[in-house]
């Protein structure tokens, strides 16, 4: 199963550190952070706050954090991930058993929100609902999240086992062509108005597969 205890360390560190805990900050946050400084760097922390749901006060103090750390490096038009920000990365979605993460347009399925799809190696297991990753994503900001997972080689929905390609063939294909699943991976789909929001439901919904 999915873990975020690299994640939950790194907070560890930094509460017990000079600087003191940040409030607002939570683990969910914090790997929000590296992935939106990842992909759009480099980034001020009014982004990062808009980004994050978070104060102006609260981005400054993570980013300060960060660098102290050698996660970021610190330029005139703001920070970007290092080389160490980037492996460090690495290792946190590689504890939380990530394997790819995308924006998609799924016209099919969910054509009216913005939708950030993340793979999953071998997590799908059984009892898994598809539920508390909605009601996650939703505590998260978003509007929603979808769970699929591979079983018998196909996409399907839990828990009553229905074949997405069936349903939607067009998104189906396209989230087979994106990701090439295998057997038990799972895909979980954060859904929001914006790519951030949509990005902090998907990856509430992959925190709450560690806490089963």
């Amino acid at each position: 199963m999915p873990s975020f205890g690299l994640v939950q360390e790194i907070l560890e560190k930094w509460r017990r550190g000079a600087r003191g805990p940040l409030p607002q900050l939570t683990p969910l946050k914090l790997l929000e952070a590296v992935l939106v400084i990842n992909e759009e760097g480099p980034v001020g922390r009014r982004l990062l706050a808009l980004a994050l749901g978070i104060n102006d006060g609260v981005a400054r103090g993570l980013l300060e954090r960060l660098a102290d750390e050698g996660l970021v490096s610190v330029g005139e038009a703001g920070v970007k991930l290092s080389k160490n920000g980037k492996t460090r990365l690495s290792h946190l979605l590689s504890d939380l058993s990530v394997k790819k993460i995308e924006r998609l347009v799924l016209n099919e399925i969910v054509p009216e929100y913005v939708a950030v799809a993340i793979h999953l190696a071998d997590a799908y297991k059984q009892g898994i609902t598809g539920i508390a990753q909605r009601d996650e994503a939703v505590r998260a900001g978003a509007e929603g999240a979808i769970t699929f997972g591979i079983k018998q080689g196909r996409l399907v929905s839990p828990p009553d086992g229905k074949d997405v390609a069936e349903l939607s063939p067009g998104d189906d294909l396209l989230l087979r062509q994106t990701f090439s699943p295998s057997e038990n991976d799972m895909i979980v789909i954060g859904l929001a108005k914006d790519r951030y929001r949509a990005l902090a439901g998907g990856l509430a919904a992959i925190f709450s597969l560690s806490q089963k």
